[in-house]
């Protein structure tokens, strides 16, 4: 783990704050965070005098969230061009903030409260999902009061400006990304044709989930073809069947969207189908008419539909329909856009480990700017523990010198929680490193916070272990 989290602060060194005092403390801070993220920051740091260094810091005008995340940025574009094909992960979180007071900057959320929401985009490692960094993160606050029912034009003006934070990331993405050969994954919140538009000229591929039926570009008269998309599902051929594993998920109860039912962990038999068709601009977008659009009349998209054959009585059937520029022409080509938009669910694990593994929704601080500052040193240790934990599951027969140094793993031996073979796994040092946590084997899969009060302990022994050695030299001089 310790491997896993090198490099936060190396990144960090380069942060062009306009003040060589403000970069050295924000790597200094960063040192902090990472060796126990989701303790508070009073627990985080040596004593008050540094805690109030810290208040200082991200409270300081002349720092910004952007300096901040600029150096994970830039590095993660060389980790990604270094990668071959990836994938840009897109997805919003909503950081909920308790308190009676209100908190300067903040704005009201869906479930009641304050706080705000981060648009992101997570890059990933296409032919194995290995995370790579953050790429882009777009605040978005919800100032003024809540819109009542009747003001169907203000609140279609609002939609239209949160919409914005997509279609700014995906700039971002091809900015910041440059020679990449990416692939954009979106959720149901994404279907948008004016996005559509936008990724096409650019150039861009992607795999985004359908939310609605749309009605099809087909020539007038021509009553052989289907009008509607969900008509030319229901007649697209056979590609493929298999077998996919599903995770446990709970109900996905934003407003807008269709409610996700809860699932449970299972095996599910897939029939996947695919079609081309020709998707006709809506009547109006973006507060325009078709008629007074400057979008293209129809895009063409290819369509793949997954739906789960025979599932476990009381689950609901899983099923989804996904556009794509990717090829669909053999069963080869289809399983690799269903297997992108699998790689959906490491944005969600990404963000657990920023509200969990950085606990970064109790941090008292008082306004937006120090929140959001905040944010930025968190978001790369949040990476780190992804990638640590990404690794400890998907690659767990992979030597164990990967994440962890031999000293760390002699400390491990020594300590004796977990059995460790001659030569350990990833598994198997990062089951040792939560044991120190307290988590037990038989409870299943550590938790982030497990995880990060294991690697805490075991930093504190190794810094031991390394003062004893010191002093037996000087003993020894």
């Amino acid at each position: 783990m310790a491997r896993a989290l090198m490099g936060v602060a190396d990144e960090l060194a380069s942060a062009r704050l306009g003040d060589a005092r403000l970069g050295a403390r924000a790597v200094s801070l960063v040192e902090a965070l990472a060796v126990s993220p989701d303790e508070s920051f009073p627990d985080q740091v040596k004593d008050d005098a540094e805690l109030e260094a810290l208040y200082r810091f991200v409270n300081n005008e002349r720092v910004t969230f952007e300096a901040l995340l600029a150096p994970h940025i830039l590095a993660t574009g060389a980790r990604a061009s270094a990668a071959g094909e990836i994938l840009v992960l897109h997805d919003t979180t909503t950081f909920s903030f308790g308190g009676e007071a209100p908190r300067r900057g903040l704005g009201r959320i869906k479930k009641g409260g304050q706080g705000f929401s981060a648009h992101t985009g997570l890059v990933v490692r296409a032919s194995d999902g290995e995370p790579l960094g953050v790429v882009g993160a777009v605040p978005v606050v919800r100032d003024g009061p809540l819109k009542p029912r009747a003001a169907t034009r203000a609140k279609v003006y609002d939609h239209q400006r949160e919409f914005e934070r997509w279609e700014s990331l995906v700039d971002q993405s091809i900015k910041r990304l440059p020679g990449c050969t990416a692939i954009h994954v979106m959720d149901r919140e994404a279907d948008a044709y004016p996005l559509f538009c936008k990724l096409l000229k650019a150039g861009q591929d992607f795999v985004i989930r359908c939310k609605d039926d749309r009605v099809l570009d087909v020539p007038r008269g021509d009553k052989a073809q289907p009008r509607h998309l969900y008509d030319a599902v229901d007649q697209a051929p056979l590609m493929l069947t298999r077998e996919v594993e599903l995770s446990t998920t709970r109900p996905d109860r934003m407003a807008r969207l269709r409610k996700t039912p809860a699932r449970m962990m299972r095996t599910a038999f897939l029939r996947v189908t695919a079609t081309s068709v020709d998707v006709r601009h809506p009547p109006y977008t973006a507060g325009k008419s078709r008629k007074g659009s400057e979008l293209p009349r129809a895009v063409p998209l290819n369509v793949v539909h997954a739906y789960e054959v025979n599932p476990p009585e009381g689950q609901e059937p899983v099923e989804w329909l996904l556009y794509t520029t990717l090829s669909v022409d053999t069963a080869e080509h289809v399983a690799t856009v269903i297997d992108h938009y699998r790689r959906r669910w490491l944005i969600e694990e990404y963000f657990k480990a920023l509200k969990t593994g950085c606990a970064y929704e109790t941090r008292q601080l008082e306004s937006k700017h120090a929140l959001l500052n905040a944010l930025g040193l968190f978001i790369p240790i949040a990476w780190r523990l992804l990638t640590l934990r990404y690794m400890a599951r998907e690659t767990p027969n992979l030597s164990a010198l990967r994440v962890l140094s031999a000293r760390q793993l002699e400390i491990l031996c020594a300590r004796d929680k977990v059995a460790l073979s001659a030569q350990p796994t990833v598994r198997e040092a990062m089951l040792a490193v939560a044991a120190e946590g307290g988590h037990i084997k038989n409870n299943g899969e550590p938790g982030w916070r497990v995880l990060a009060r294991g690697y805490q302990q075991l930093l504190q022994i190794e810094i031991g272990y390394v003062l004893g050695q010191v002093r037996r030299k000087c003993d020894q001089s």
